[in-house]
């Protein structure tokens, strides 16, 4: 557990005296840590492991080369280190997401990994009761996946195509040969030979956000993504066709002269209709405004991050303080000290975002931090911030802090 000194009290202090329009001298949050045991800890989802109703995780640790899961321990251990084991060896992971590949009730884990390793990995579950015994967890590669390109990121989603439902796996990766497409997946996924059918559907550079989520308000789940790199970059999403074999139509929000990073589909200003907010280089954020149902019609606003704040990495929306008005979270990479590398803006009604106040959330401790989940993990009724960090100094290596949580004051 992290709690503040009096070096990060100063730390604060003069920070806030170079930046008083935005920053508050409030003490950084306090720190909790679920797992330092590996190095590289890169994106944590969400899910329910053991069926208790409490909010369990998986995690890839990229240069440590696994993958492994989490179980909420409770609200009463919530702040010590969360009861863990390693699924599989999975070099270059960048990525790791629960989906219940065969339909046993029992999450699974898919594991995206990049770098030379260039695979997709299956882990299937134990017995609720073993899922703990990492060793009971089954491990292979999903068929056709190997050697194609470097998988950054899956996500499942069911989705209906005229009247027939499909599950499917959403893959995306970056260059060389970055694609997005699916995965059907099959009827016995845990058969080696098993009939993984591959659907691209565009090209890509670089891959950084998947959210499956009914764009265009008919009724059917569309495809939205951020694109980092090359002729492709910007934010799209792929219209629902109607027929798993038709042509998915690519429409295009916005930054496609961008270099878009990790983002958030959320109503940001309470009209009833959903914004995307996503973090852009060097220092920006992104508010994409809705003006009608149609996704095709939006309203461009920039923030620029605070000055005690470094590069762009990710963005959360949701209500931090508990006024019934959703803010911002953002995190960043490249935040040596004094610098910090996760703040919030508050929402100031009826200002735009460029007008909200900025509040620094981590002190001068972590450098490169990764996606967001905004989720009440201690039970008190607010949300919390769940992120990891690779690259914090520790006995002169950068072994990172590791998968972390900062326990919300409000």
């Amino acid at each position: 557990m992290f709690r503040p000194s009096v070096t990060l009290l100063a730390f604060s202090v003069g920070l806030g005296l170079a930046y008083t329009d935005t920053f508050s001298n409030d003490l950084p949050w306090t720190r909790h840590v679920i797992d330092n045991s590996s190095r590289g800890a890169d994106g944590v989802k969400l899910g329910h492991l053991n069926n208790d109703g409490l909010i369990d995780l998986t995690v890839g640790w990229e240069e440590g080369g696994l993958t492994r899961v989490y179980l909420h321990p409770g609200k009463e251990a919530v702040t010590e280190m969360w009861p863990a084991t390693t699924i599989g060896a999975t070099r270059s992971a960048e990525d790791a997401t629960f989906v219940d590949l065969n339909r046993d009730n029992i999450l699974d884990v898919v594991s995206s990994c990049e770098g030379n390793e260039q695979a997709l990995y299956l882990h299937f579950a134990p017995n609720e009761s073993d899922i703990l015994k990492g060793e009971k967890w089954t491990q292979r590669p999903l068929p056709g996946s190997v050697g194609m390109t470097r998988w950054m990121f899956a996500t499942p989603a069911e989705i209906n195509f005229g009247g027939q439902s499909e599950r499917l796996l959403i893959a995306g990766s970056k260059d060389p040969n970055g694609v997005i497409g699916f995965w059907k997946i099959p009827k016995y996924p845990e058969d080696p030979a098993g009939d993984w059918s591959w659907r691209p559907l565009s090209k890509a550079g670089w891959i950084m956000s998947i959210i499956p989520k009914d764009m265009d308000g008919d009724q059917d789940i569309d495809i939205f993504f951020t694109d980092r790199k090359g002729d492709t970059r910007g934010a799209y999403w792929m219209e629902n066709p109607g027929s798993i074999d038709r042509q998915w139509d690519k429409h295009l929000i916005g930054g496609s002269n961008e270099e878009l990073l990790f983002s958030d589909l959320k109503d940001l200003n309470s009209d009833g209709l959903e914004d995307l907010v996503a973090t852009a280089k060097d220092n920006r954020l992104l508010w994409w405004r809705r003006l009608d149902r149609s996704g095709k019609s939006w309203e461009l606003e920039e923030v620029e991050y605070p000055k005690f704040s470094a590069r762009a990495k990710a963005v959360a929306i949701g209500d931090i303080d508990g006024d019934g008005l959703p803010d911002l979270v953002a995190n960043c990479e490249s935040a040596d000290p004094p610098l910090q590398g996760v703040f919030w803006l508050r929402q100031s009604k009826n200002k735009p975002p460029k007008q909200w106040k900025a509040t620094g959330i981590s002190g001068p401790e972590g450098v490169k931090f990764d996606r967001i989940e905004l989720v009440d993990l201690d039970l008190d009724g607010d949300l919390d911030i769940l992120t990891c960090e690779e690259h914090h100094v520790v006995g002169q290596k950068r072994m990172g802090l590791g998968v972390i949580w900062y326990e919300n004051p409000f």
